[in-house]
């Protein structure tokens, strides 16, 4: 198996349209590099023009030049620093938007084994870290390695029985910083790991506020999220003291390099062989090499745990989504008839035990702007024959027909855009009322706003608020009633305008009020569309052309409310355990 290219290979083509600005950068990161290489030189210039010639005017003019220089350096630096650190922020906000585009386009079984602290946390710490070595850490790793390459050269040149002894530590050095960065990569790996876990269960319990406090377990909440915060302090600590072991050495093993210099050199001087000037530009040098060596290193243990957190957002991005669009997509009509058909179709979630369909062998035929009704006991397949109409998942054999073709052949985004999905819980988001209605055609004027609305039943009380349609309805929508929740939703499907509309009991949790309201307006919206009720109370199917019956992932009834009563089977027993005070059947057919 081939092996797949480095982090920074995968980065490339992200940072190749900024690439101008990286060479901008590279030119004035070299000239900068080439000021601070000749710095010891001047030093050098400037001590010997005092204590070997004692020439005040050679002095001045040295002192003077070496501002200037400084002044130019700081110019480069200012130039090198934007365009790299502008290059770096483009490149991840790109890498951002492309991660979070790749994950809108996993289905749900994609977001159903994993969890949503994990993802957050690959859009945000992950790709922090890879942020923090492409804007700041890359420019440093490349003015140390041009400062150590070159002060390596002139001292070679200079004195190479000195450079020598520098020389000696590099393999210290290096061989420790292989070591340490390889168990710091595996430690942040870890930590990230832990901090997304604990991030889920800190998202779990600030979307189920209510029912934490409802239930009084705020303490318990706390405990969780404190037990794996703690298991990340525990990581972070082991990293922090491999960290500290790491550089104790390296700060004793660089400066007692720098000591043995000094000491070699203060020989050298006693032997009228160098001068002082040449001693401390001799010294200079060695330090700029034992810092640039320390920061070398020090961008090594950053690189690795960069390098983990890139292999994880690359492992995302590279992952291929269960559900596709074909490769060349069949067209659907202009105007789409709405005729539905389930045609043979096999289905078992890969979670489930692998010895029991959850549909088998099923074929379902709804006829352009017919009203079916699904109904059955809990776990026989209802919620997920909705699913499968819209590919949230695929069939594991047979076929799901729209106007004849089988979805697996549309484009997602045709396909979807034809059916138009009413939950039992309505999924707002924090916007304002106006952008949770307009969330299928963002774009649509005020005017068609408020007639979805007004089909919805929903503008009455929207026209009450303060601020009517720029109200916002707060996460999930909880500033609104659910009957007032669940109107925007129609009202969203209204202004969609689907061929075929999917109700997932739409007014199982609702009060009589808002019952009423909602049935008024999906009276409505389902006059000339294909409509599949997923119904879980009995009492909504009224309105359907034909009820099926499901049971173990099998229609096991089709008909009428009226003859499937009369037929007293399974669909006769689930009226019968529903039906109020225990009314008898006979009681229900005679009021008909």
């Amino acid at each position: 198996m081939t092996k797949p290219p480095s982090a920074l290979l995968r980065l490339w083509p992200r940072v190749r349209p900024y690439r101008s600005g990286l060479y901008i950068a590279g030119v004035t990161l070299v000239l900068a590099s080439a000021f601070t290489l000749g710095f010891p030189m001047a030093a050098k210039f400037l001590l010997d023009s005092a204590f070997e010639h004692h020439d005040r005017d050679l002095l001045n003019k040295i002192a003077i030049g070496m501002l200037v220089g400084f002044a130019l350096q700081g110019v480069l630096n200012y130039i090198q620093v934007y365009f790299l650190s502008a290059t770096g922020e483009r490149a991840v906000a790109g890498l951002r938007r492309e991660l979070f585009a790749k994950l809108l386009e996993m289905p749900p079984g994609f977001f159903a084994d994993r969890r949503t602290g994990e993802l957050t946390s690959r859009l945000t710490i992950d790709i922090g870290l890879v942020q923090a070595i492409m804007s700041n850490q890359l420019a440093e790793f490349a003015r140390q390695g041009l400062a150590l390459v070159g002060s390596v050269i002139i001292l070679t040149v200079m004195q190479w029985r000195l450079m020598v002894t520098v020389l000696a530590v590099v393999p210290i050095v290096i061989a420790s910083g292989f070591f340490f960065g390889r168990r710091l990569r595996k430690m942040t790996t870890s930590v990230q790991d832990q901090v997304a876990d604990a991030t889920a269960v800190a998202e779990q319990a600030f979307s189920q506020i209510r029912v934490v406090q409802g239930f009084a377990q705020e303490s318990h909440e706390q405990e969780r999220y404190n037990t794996r915060i703690g298991g990340v302090i525990i990581t972070a600590l082991q990293r922090a003291r491999s960290r500290a072991l790491f550089f104790g050495m390296l700060t004793f093993t660089v400066f007692g390099a720098v000591s043995a210099v000094l000491w070699q050199g203060g020989r050298l001087v006693l032997a009228n062989e160098l001068t002082a000037g040449a001693l401390v530009q001799f010294l200079l040098y060695t330090v700029t090499i034992a810092a640039s060596i320390g920061a070398l290193t020090s961008f090594y243990a950053a690189f690795q745990e960069a390098v983990g957190a890139a292999e994880r957002v690359f492992q995302l991005l590279e992952t291929q989504p269960a559900i596709a669009d074909p490769p060349h997509p069949v067209p659907l009509p202009r105007k789409v008839l709405g005729d539905v058909e389930f045609r043979d179709v096999n289905f078992r979630y890969r979670t489930e035990d692998t010895s029991r369909q959850t549909l088998e062998d099923l074929s379902l035929h709804l006829r352009p702007g017919e009203v079916v009704a699904l109904v059955g006991p809990s776990g026989s397949g209802k919620t997920t024959i909705a699913s499968l109409l819209p590919r949230f998942w695929d069939v594991d054999s047979g076929a799901v027909l729209l106007d004849g073709i089988d979805v697996r052949q549309l484009s997602l985004h045709e396909l979807r855009g034809a059916i138009g999905t009413v939950p039992q819980e309505p999924v707002l988001f924090g916007g304002t009322i106006r952008e949770n209605i307009a969330y299928a055609h963002p774009d649509a004027s005020d005017a068609e706003v408020e007639a979805a609305a007004l089909v919805a039943n929903a503008h009455e009380f929207i026209d009450r608020l303060p601020e009517r349609y720029q109200t916002v309805v707060g996460e999930r929508g909880v500033k609104l009633s659910g009957g007032q929740r669940q109107r925007i939703a129609i009202a969203r499907a209204v202004l969609k305008n689907p061929a075929v509309l999917v109700l997932d009991e739409a007014t199982s949790s609702l009060d009589n009020e808002s019952e009423r309201l909602v049935e008024a307006a999906l009276e409505k919206i389902l006059v000339g569309r294909t409509t599949l009720i997923i119904a879980h109370r009995l009492s909504t199917v009224q309105r359907a052309d034909r009820l099926v019956v499901l049971d173990r992932g099998k229609i096991v009834e089709e008909g009428t409310h009226a003859e499937l009563l009369r037929r007293g089977g399974v669909y006769a027993k689930l009226f019968q355990m529903q039906w109020r005070d225990g009314e008898s059947i006979s009681a229900a057919l005679a009021a008909m």
